[in-house]
């Protein structure tokens, strides 16, 4: 019996040393993993790159001059709006009728542009101070940065609907305009789409980057229909073209993911408060992530077909723990998803840029041109982001139709079903012809 216990004695006091070596261990791997990401994180902020929440929060701006501040208070207002543009849309029959005829790329009968003009009547003040906020130097996002991450995530949301709800009110006008063949002020309505697009670029991560694109998308479509529609003064057409100029910018996408990973690693913290003993896994996650945008982010200064290898690939390499890898890899399709929107939001811009070329081309010489070479546009305004060549043009008996191959890089004719192709045709264009 004495030898027995002097054995469970021997096996206590070796567990307990054993059990302390893990714990001096873990201890060590904890503080030397909690270093490393010190050392990842201060490089990131000695290049300028935010690492937090707070390092995200804009500078004050001057009221006057901050398109975020105007936004906000115009929001009663635009709320207003949504709930009658709803009711117009979903509600009665004119604007059922007029849905419809947009499926088919039609315009507004005179009885429903008369009853969408009524509508804007109500808002009179909105498009004065929609105006007013395109024009400001600046925007200071509203979002309250101390706050953390699950309440970052619904702080992101929230000046969402404002911004969309702006281009839809501006879109409307549009139509209303062009039913009365104005064409300058539909053209001038749609830049200010573009410029409040621009604006909402200084809000942070990929969800607030798609919203951009989306309501650029709204612009780019509308002034595609006012350039078609008639004859546009000369005096606006380089300021339209400035405009779209400033508006190409494929390297956005760079600090569309740099906010993005800010996020994820705020994403990261507190993620494993039940396992607190082991606290290198949560700091070891942030370093694989950070690693992971150190790969990706240099691939993003090349166009769409220079950086086509999947997300995957940057994310093959050793990670600190198994669940390192597989949060990093649900990123990726939503990475994958922001990496096309903005290509394709590029190729949008650059063939309106086009349009616009075209269009003045033949209104100054009485005749078509014979093909890009004839509109004296800077080469880089004019390269398709998938394909690394210049985007193409299609006389059709519509009208020109200007267009990017795509992901699959292949021409298919301008044949926009199921997005074979995509770019701007004339209203009625359906396909390929």
């Amino acid at each position: 019996m004495a030898r027995l216990k002097r054995l469970l004695k021997r096996l206590a006091i070796g567990l307990a040393i054993l059990v302390g070596i893990l714990l001096l261990a873990n201890a060590g791997y904890s503080w030397w993993i909690g270093r490393q990401l010190e050392q990842r994180l201060a490089a990131l902020r000695a290049a300028g790159d935010p690492t937090s929440f707070a390092e995200l929060a804009p500078e004050p701006t001057p009221l006057e001059q901050d398109a975020a501040a105007q936004l906000a208070q115009l929001a009663p207002e635009l709320e207003a709006f949504a709930k009658e543009h709803f009711q117009f849309h979903e509600k009665t029959p004119l604007g059922q009728a007029f849905d419809k005829r947009q499926d088919q790329g039609l315009g507004p009968t005179p009885e429903q542009a008369a009853a969408m003009g009524e509508i804007l009547t109500h808002y009179e003040n909105l498009l004065s101070g929609l105006e007013q906020a395109s024009h400001c130097t600046g925007y200071a996002s509203q979002i309250d940065y101390s706050v953390g991450y699950p309440q970052m995530m619904e702080e992101l949301f929230q000046p969402c609907g404002d911004v969309r709800t702006a281009a839809r009110f501006l879109r409307m006008r549009i139509i209303v305009l062009l039913a009365g063949d104005q064409v300058d002020e539909a053209v001038r309505t749609g830049m200010m789409i573009l410029r409040l697009a621009r604006h909402y670029e200084g809000e942070p991560a990929l969800v607030n980057g798609l919203v951009v694109i989306a309501v650029r998308g709204i612009g780019v479509e509308g002034i595609n229909l006012a350039l078609r529609a008639g004859p546009v003064s000369m005096e606006l057409r380089p300021q339209l073209d400035e405009e779209l100029k400033r508006q190409d910018d494929p390297l956005r996408i760079v600090h569309m993911f740099k906010t993005e990973r800010v996020l994820n690693l705020g994403a990261c913290q507190g993620m494993f408060v039940e396992a607190w003993w082991l606290p290198w896994i949560e700091k070891g996650l942030q370093i694989d992530m950070i690693e992971f945008y150190d790969r990706m982010l240099p691939m993003l200064v090349q166009n769409w077909h220079q950086s086509t290898p999947p997300f995957s690939q940057f994310n093959n390499f050793p990670h600190r723990s198994y669940i390192s890898r597989v949060l990093i890899g649900l990123m990726e399709p939503a990475l994958e998803a922001g990496l096309d929107a903005v290509s394709r939001d590029v190729a949008f811009i650059r063939s309106l840029r086009i349009v616009n070329a075209i269009t003045a081309y033949t209104q100054r010489e009485g005749q078509p041109p014979t093909g890009l070479e004839s509109l004296e546009l800077p080469a880089a305004a004019t390269i398709d982001p998938f394909s690394g060549e210049p985007l193409k043009l299609k006389q059709t008996d519509h009208g020109w139709v200007v267009y990017t191959v795509y992901q699959n890089r292949t021409d298919e004719g301008g044949d926009f079903k199921d997005q074979a192709d995509w770019g701007l045709a004339p209203a009625g264009y359906v396909g390929a012809e």
